[in-house]
């Protein structure tokens, strides 16, 4: 498993942040899991400088135990999935139609 980074505080009792390797910046919404394989919670956000990466852990329903130092490893096979959702309205008949028609207008016509 690849490190994901190394715990530095605890936010509340379901965030965590963890300082990350510039070179091995985990993806955003994985898994991670602590030191015995336990599953701790997802990433929710990177942020800080590109030398030194935070990243914002959410961790499960049933609490965080993870002290500060110690390490946090990303599951590979959590990773979501990639690809384009189709986000096309369908075609709604109970839906009201405008009163207004719609018209095709140019460049000039659109301020």
């Amino acid at each position: 498993m690849k490190i994901a980074g190394k715990v530095v505080a605890k936010r509340g009792k379901r965030l965590l942040i963890a300082e990350c390797d510039a070179g091995q910046l985990p993806p955003l919404y994985i898994s991670v899991a602590d030191e015995t394989n336990r599953l701790v919670g997802k990433i929710v956000d990177l942020y800080g400088s590109v030398a030194r990466p935070y990243v914002t852990v959410l961790c499960s329903e049933d609490g965080c135990e993870v002290l500060p130092g110690s390490l946090l490893y990303a599951i590979p096979e959590s990773k979501p999935e990639s690809g384009k959702k189709n986000f096309r309205r369908r075609q709604n008949s109970n839906r009201k139609q405008s009163p207004f028609p719609k018209r095709n207008l140019k460049k000039h016509d659109r301020n």
